[in-house]
């Protein structure tokens, strides 16, 4: 162990001894929305609560009868298609995907979707294709049914639902009515484009016996309406986007048989069910363990089907959810004799073929640890899914490969993994092991092989590559400080143009021609790149970008982008600009920054000023990320001029200096001269450790006192004064043989009682077990000179860097 004091200049003579673009807005379902919307059309409509008595008198019976077998309902899937859209394309999807869809759902509704709660259940409900039409025709692709629109007498999509408008509900008045099939004996599910980019909605069931009241739904509207793109599976997607593995319809049925959203469609509300957490709101996308919230929930549970999280991590049916579930069924109008239907049922089978349940082969994570001290690490349950189930034991080998170092980087928590007749799905862990060492991304290539027949190889999804985001780069810096600026008046690198249309006949450039509000040179859009005229051609449409070079906002907040800008264009539909990102793991999918060029809409049509647009830190916090400019026009006419961008500047708040007694985690040091950075648990800058000449496991650095005074220090030569901030750093294992360098981190106001002499103060090493307030001697101590003493003023910081000999654990 050592310490580190600084001292002034003279302290001590020589001394002998040593020493890290967007589309739509998609709405997940609006079943709760449209029924509130029905309900201020009919005043007489069933409510809440009197739907909640029957239920829960229902629910009562059903106890006492304590018996539910295993149910399979049939479904028809009314496809709304175009007449331009061959069989398999856009919304007239593939009879796969229907088959794959039922294979998600009776997985879904059995509990096999690995659910990692005890409470989890088994509806007892299965799904198969509906093998007759009404008319007892036996369907040339079992429940599908396939309807052009125009040949249907249906205007264009994508339809209305009720939603913007409660009287306006296309699905309801004019689709439903014309196609559905006896809602009595089929599950009817319409797959069909909506409005405001809706991807669900389904009908909630009613009581039975209630006079003067009417349901929600009728036997015109029974059932359930989902987009295209959410069909299919885990184990084949229609992408490999959030909402497109097939838990849409997972969650609108389970409306469908009468669960509310976790969340109870209001702030802390109630789903009806006691063994669901209270939920604040909606969750989405992958949220993290354990989520509280201010309604007293320790640990929400995402994961269930009626959250809107993304489809991939869905997989929770609890008990009470499942009673609602059987209860409905079993009473409820058009519900109650689904079991019974004599339409015929087509089972879809499937194979014992295995692939990653992550669909796109890849996944970008921190290295950031959520767990452990020492070593601080993450753990990744990757997934291998079989499409239906495997037949027979089988061995999986799990293989890895690509720049991370397995042991170092991450280790392989799963090198084989045991299938046996069953078996639905296996887990393949991966711990990501935490460091301090700037080294840049990494990544772990996974495959596999197989011994056994109980599974084979599948045919997609069969490697996955795993990216570890490094972490420890680090600004330090005690406000906002710039990360960028750029005036286009000097050299310019790390730029490069974008085209998002084929070959864009306006295009960015940077000359004097143009004028944004700053002096000299611009960026701006012109349809001459030799001449650069401040022009853009009006009659041809062109869409071109233009973005900056990589930049790094790693354990920085509340980052700021800044620019002057100068725009005419036509309007903020036609001819505009826009501000775009795209983050280091996906470089060539861009995203608009915010709504607008100025942070709130596209901008065209002769404006001017200077733009501020927080960088938000959900976003860009600890991200490298490329920014840039969008410019797009049409072919009608426009003005000049086109966009004029001019004083780029960005900001943020860079890693505070630690000034409090506080300790960084563990890490190992690998030898060489690669920069490793100590950040206390706090993600405050104590110190950095380079050059070191050997591996060193455990490294801890901490502050052990703070303060900015001067202290005193007795030698044997005499009393001198010191910081009273003291380091430590501490390796696991005692070693008296490396060499390194270390910089230590100080606030500007820590040293502003040195006045004139703060960048003159020498490092003093000490003796573990050394007392400060004791005679220090060359027997325990040792001033070395800084090969470096420096102050970013504008950043409050003040750092020391010096050489050491001998070891740790002697100091």
């Amino acid at each position: 162990m050592k310490r580190f004091l600084s001292s002034l200049f003279f302290l001590l003579p020589a001394l002998a001894f040593s020493q890290t673009l967007t589309v739509q807005e998609q709405k997940r379902c609006v079943a709760f929305d449209v029924l509130q919307n029905m309900r201020k059309l009919n005043p007489n409509m069933e409510t809440d609560q009197q739907f909640e008595q029957w239920l829960s008198e229902k629910k009562q019976q059903m106890r006492t009868n304590n018996t539910q077998a295993v149910v399979t309902l049939p479904i028809v899937f009314h496809i709304i298609y175009s007449p331009s859209e061959a069989e398999g394309t856009g919304t007239n999807i593939a009879q796969a995907l229907i088959q794959q869809q039922i294979l998600q759902l009776n997985k879904d509704y059995a509990n096999l979707s690995n659910s990692p709660y005890a409470i989890a259940s088994n509806t007892n409900v299965q799904f198969a294709l509906a093998q007759k039409d009404p008319l007892g025709n036996i369907l040339p692709q079992p429940g599908i049914d396939r309807i052009n629109y125009s040949t249907a007498g249906f205007t264009a999509p994508p339809y209305t639902v009720g939603y913007a408008s409660s009287a306006n509900n296309y699905l309801n008045s004019t689709i439903k009515p014309a196609t559905i099939w006896d809602p009595t004996r089929y599950i009817n599910i319409w797959v069909l484009s909506m409005e405001s980019g809706i991807l669900g909605i389904a009908t909630f069931p009613a009581s039975s016996g209630l006079s003067g009241l009417s349901g929600a739904e009728t036997s015109t509207t029974s059932g359930v309406a989902i987009g295209p793109t959410t069909i299919g599976s885990i184990f084949t997607p229609s992408s490999c986007s959030a909402y497109t593995k097939g838990k849409t319809l997972t969650h609108e049925l389970g409306h469908f048989f009468g669960l509310r959203h976790i969340w109870g469609d209001a702030t802390c509300g109630d789903d009806f069910c006691g063994d669901t957490p209270i939920h604040q709101t909606s969750n989405g996308g992958v949220p993290a363990h354990p989520k509280s919230n201010t309604c007293g929930t320790a640990d929400e549970m995402f994961e269930n089907y009626m959250d809107y999280t993304d489809d991939a991590i869905l997989n929770t049916f609890t008990a009470d959810q499942v009673t609602r579930i059987q209860t409905v069924l079993a009473n409820s109008p058009r519900r109650n004799t689904l079991a019974t239907s004599n339409v015929g049922l087509v089972p879809v089978t499937a194979t014992n073929r295995i692939s990653f349940s992550e669909c796109s082969g890849a996944m970008v994570v921190s290295e950031s640890g959520i767990a452990g001290s020492y070593p601080r690490y993450r753990d990744l349950p990757l997934t291998l899914n079989v499409e239906d189930k495997a037949t027979g034991n089988a061995t999986v080998t799990v293989n890895v490969s690509g720049t991370a170092v397995n042991g170092v980087d991450y280790q392989l928590l799963t090198p084989t993994i045991s299938f046996a007749a069953g078996d639905n799905y296996k887990p393949l862990n991966i711990r990501v092991i935490d460091n301090a060492k700037v080294d840049g991304n990494r990544t772990i290539v996974i495959t596999y092989t197989i011994s056994g027949t109980g599974v084979v190889a599948g045919t997609s999804s069969q490697t996955m590559t795993i990216t570890i985001q490094d972490n420890d780069d680090m600004f330090v810096s005690q406000g906002s400080a710039t990360v960028y600026a750029e005036n286009f008046n000097g050299a310019i690198s790390g730029w490069s143009t974008l085209n998002f249309s084929a070959s864009p006949v306006n295009t960015f450039v940077i000359s004097a021609n143009g004028n944004a509000g700053g002096t000299g040179a611009v960026l701006h859009v012109t349809n001459d790149p030799v001449a650069k005229p401040n022009t853009y051609t009006k009659t041809v449409a062109s869409s071109s970008g233009v973005r900056m070079p990589l930049l790094s906002v790693m354990n920085m907040a509340n980052a700021q982008l800044s620019f002057k800008y100068r725009v005419n264009g036509q309007s903020s539909t036609t001819d505009y600009a826009r501000v775009i990102y795209a983050t280091e793991s996906s470089p060539s999918s861009y995203a608009f920054l915010g709504s607008t060029l100025v942070g709130t809409g596209a901008v065209g049509g002769n404006v001017s000023g200077t733009a501020t647009i927080p960088l938000t830190n959900s976003t860009f916090a600890n991200n490298k990320v490329y920014l840039g400019f969008y410019w797009t026009n049409n072919t009608t006419s426009g003005n000049d001029d086109p966009l004029n961008v001019d004083d780029i500047t960005i900001t943020a708040d860079g890693t505070n200096v630690e000034t409090a007694v506080s300790s960084s985690f563990g890490y190992d040091i690998q030898s060489g001269s690669s920069i490793n950075n100590f950040r206390s648990t706090n993600n405050k800058a104590i110190a950095r450790l380079t050059n070191l000449s050997e591996n060193v496991t455990g490294i801890t650095a901490s502050v052990i006192a703070t303060g900015s005074a001067q202290a005193s220090i007795t030698t044997s030569t005499g009393t001198f004064s010191r910081t009273e901030k003291v380091f430590q750093i501490t390796p696991a294992v005692a070693n008296t043989t490396a060499s390194y360098r270390v910089t230590l981190y100080f606030t500007s106001a820590e040293l502003a009682v040195w006045g004139g002499n703060k960048l003159l103060l020498k490092v003093l090493k000490v003796k573990d077990g050394a007392s400060l307030t004791g005679p220090i001697n060359s027997g325990n101590a040792i001033a070395v000179t800084p090969v470096s003493a420096t102050e970013d003023a504008a950043a409050g910081v003040i750092a020391y860097t010096a050489d050491f000999t001998g070891g740790f654990s002697q100091f």
